[in-house]
């Protein structure tokens, strides 16, 4: 497979393994990035995974055996300590310090049980990323913490904590998700990453491709705003004024409107001293 950003992918196959999914997203972030040898790197990973995993047909079986080699013999942790690390989020830093997040390390379990066999989905559990081992009827494991299988009054626990909310699990919350939702999720993550650390440059490439994914008004408001910290003010104007076209009763639009007038302004102080 050929080195394409993740609107590229998505373009060529609807429906691109996760970990594919997840070197896409790297490579914006790194151009000289290896594909070839991040892929080759995985097949490493999963070879001795496979012979193993032929043995086993119970879901509950596979994700004994994906809990005890990714995380005991690979390594593999959640991060708990920098938890907001932009690294957490990008497939190859991941792999290399052995932590990440519910979500990358879910990929990483999709990304080795598929090479070995093993039907391993994403889930998008509210606020905390979730696999799906065995299919329909198979069993919840939780990436973050080493694929611990998640009973239903667990899945319960995790979602009142994650929502604040004495609230029952639905359907909608343990549904498995496509490829698309998983990189919108992964970017999303890097995007508040980013933006927290004042990072614009970054911020906007992930901003860039949210925007090609999903159409939202409000993540071109956020992507022009970027483009105005860095200096871009023709790309700011043009993806604020959208914002606005597209959100004309927004909250923000007063804020909004305000970024345009100084845009307009810095425009008219720049052309007299170019006459």
């Amino acid at each position: 497979m050929s080195a394409m950003n993740v609107i590229e992918l998505f373009e060529s196959d609807p429906e691109p393994p996760l970990d594919e999914v997840a070197l896409a997203i790297a490579r914006d972030a790194d151009a000289m990035l290896d594909l070839d040898a991040q892929r080759a790197g995985l097949d490493d990973l999963a070879a001795p995974l496979r012979a193993r995993a032929s043995m086993l047909h119970r879901p509950l079986d596979q994700a004994a055996l994906l809990g005890t080699y990714v995380y005991d013999e690979l390594g593999f942790a959640g991060d708990e300590e920098t938890y907001d690390d932009p690294a957490n989020s990008y497939l190859p830093r991941v792999i290399a310090r052995r932590k990440g997040i519910p979500i990358s390390l879910g990929v990483v379990l999709a990304a080795l049980g598929r090479r070995a066999g093993m039907a391993v989905e994403g889930v998008g559990f509210p606020g905390h990323f979730l696999v799906r081992l065995g299919g329909p009827g198979g069993v919840y494991v939780d990436p973050f913490f080493r694929a611990r299988v998640m009973s239903p009054s667990a899945l319960e626990a995790l979602l009142q904590r994650v929502t604040g909310e004495a609230t029952r699990v639905q359907d909608e919350h343990t549904a498995v998700v496509g490829a698309r939702a998983v990189a919108v999720r992964m970017l999303a993550n890097l995007k508040n990453s980013h933006e927290r650390r004042g990072d614009h440059a970054r911020a906007l490439v992930v901003c860039d491709r949210l925007v090609d994914l999903t159409g939202a008004p409000e993540l071109r408001r956020d992507r022009g705003m970027h483009a105005l910290a860095l200096g871009a003010m023709e790309a700011a104007a043009s993806d604020l004024r959208a914002y606005l076209n597209g959100r004309p009763g927004a909250k923000d639009a007063e804020t909004v409107t305000a970024a345009l007038d100084d845009i307009r302004k810095k425009r008219a102080s720049v052309r007299p001293m170019m006459s």
